[in-house]
């Protein structure tokens, strides 16, 4: 696989409609700090500074295939409680269709409540269903599959064992897949008979999961691909793929084609959530029609991407690529999708200026070190390298690559995203600055960001250039 091959896979990809089939839940966060003891009771008071919700579940793979840029269409059980309702406004906020969800008097959507402080879980609550889909409601599921799953490029089911796919209605849809060519594709629930996802395109259990299924410990290669090859043949898969958190993920095929891929990262803050990416990027890429080696090598990408978020995180393909392109090398180069998911969690003021910096030189240097002077959180922004050959007519001495990280290793810059306009103007609307910095020659200059900094509010200043 040749950077270009995996590039183009990824990028070739467009709007696959994939139907996802399984317990969708609610993911409610309340993050804060924990600065004293309880006189209660000998636990931490977390002093709650902000709460958030999220799709979880099969709803957590909904959002990730939302984001990617897929046509998402969901099937499951929600109760009529405010979690349901939560969940339900989050899907329609992000045009996932709701057509083959039921809402249920007698069912309680499952939520889990974590409880946070910095990168620390302290506790998470959970709120289960007591009863599973009810006859007449797995009909009405079922009717749903057999007319939906002839219209789709993939099936994925994503089964955390609330009693929403019982085990009829995974032969159904295995048998729907099989008769009109539709992969099917099962993260599975922890149970030792995987057999019930018989004839599926693909499982991908995690590490524990697997154990549970086969009744052996995975502690090495050799006990990895063992294990998958006992589930491949038990269950009757074109494809097994084995999550093992930091050590990656194993594809197996046959025992004469497998890879293991590792683990893209050094920083893990937090496993939730990556399992769900894994099989998302397999849905997407593999409903895309792209080889399954190419799927396998972005999913743990994304996984690798995920684990250094507390909490779940859902990525654009632009972020995908732009971790490609940039490895793990310097975490201050983001996207713009990044940058405008970051700044609202942190405290300081946003400071933001931009420019070529093309033709870097020490007096780019020393102006970028005066933005300390601010004492706020400094963002610069960089024309794209096609952006300055179209404004200059030459390509730039140093690529944006290169630009980028130089100026990421610049202590006074906290951050560096690059944008592919004229002007900077959208990254100006869409981050609001609380002030926009220029050089001192722009003072009497009409500049072409003026209208979108008066929009925001921000401050404009100058400063010595060099």
């Amino acid at each position: 696989m040749t950077p270009q091959e995996l590039r183009n896979s990824l990028e070739t990809v467009e709007a696959p409609r994939i139907l996802v089939v399984g317990d969708i839940m609610l993911d409610r966060y309340s993050w804060g700090a924990v600065e004293r003891i309880s006189p209660e009771a000998p636990i931490p008071v977390l002093r709650v500074l902000r709460e958030d919700q999220r799709l979880g579940g099969a709803g957590n793979v909904m959002m990730n295939l939302s984001t990617l840029g897929t046509e998402v269409l969901a099937c499951g059980v929600l109760g009529e409680d405010e979690a349901g309702q939560a969940v339900r406004t989050i899907m329609a906020q992000h045009e996932i269709s709701t057509e083959g969800v039921i809402n249920s008097s007698t069912y309680n959507t499952v939520l889990k409540h974590r409880m946070i402080a910095g990168h620390t879980h302290l506790l998470r609550m959970d709120v289960d269903p007591s009863t599973g889909a009810s006859p007449p409601e797995e009909q009405a599921l079922l009717r749903y599959l057999q007319a939906t799953i002839p219209t789709v490029n993939a099936v994925l089911v994503s089964d955390y064992g609330k009693g929403v796919l019982s085990n009829s209605m995974l032969r159904t849809i295995a048998a729907l897949g099989k008769t009109h060519s539709v992969p099917i594709m099962a993260d599975p629930r922890r149970n030792a008979d995987h057999g019930i996802y018989q004839d599926f395109t693909l499982i991908k259990p995690n590490r524990k999961e697997t154990e549970f299924a086969v009744g052996f410990t995975l502690n090495n290669r050799e006990s990895i691909l063992r294990a998958a090859q006992h589930l491949k043949y038990q269950i009757g898969v074109e494809y097994v793929v084995i999550s093992l958190d930091k050590e990656g993920l194993l594809l197996f095929q046959d025992p004469q084609n497998y890879q293991f891929f590792g683990a893209e990262t050094q920083e893990v803050f937090d496993v939730v959530g990556a399992g769900d990416m894994v099989i998302s990027v397999l849905a997407f890429m593999l409903a895309g029609r792209t080889p399954i080696e190419h799927a396998a090598y972005w999913s743990q990408l994304a996984a690798s991407m995920e684990v250094q978020h507390v909490g779940v995180v859902a990525f654009t393909k632009s972020e995908l690529l732009h971790r490609f392109e940039f490895g793990e090398s310097s975490s201050k180069i983001v996207t713009l999708e990044q940058l405008c998911r970051y700044l609202p969690h942190q405290d300081l003021p946003v400071v933001f200026t931009n420019g070529y910096f093309d033709e870097i030189s020490s007096g780019h240097l020393k102006f970028l070190h005066q933005l300390q002077s601010f004492k706020g959180f400094n963002v610069v922004g960089i024309n794209s390298d096609r952006m300055i050959e179209m404004q200059k007519g030459l390509p730039p001495l140093l690529n944006e690559r290169e630009r980028a990280l130089l100026l990421s290793a610049v202590e006074a810059v906290n951050r560096v995203v690059i944008f592919d306009e004229p002007n900077a103007e959208e990254l100006i609307l869409r981050m609001k600055p609380d002030l926009v910095v220029k050089g001192e020659r722009y003072r009497n200059q009409e500049i072409p960001e003026t209208a979108a900094i008066k929009t925001v509010g921000a401050k404009l200043e100058y400063l010595q250039e060099y």
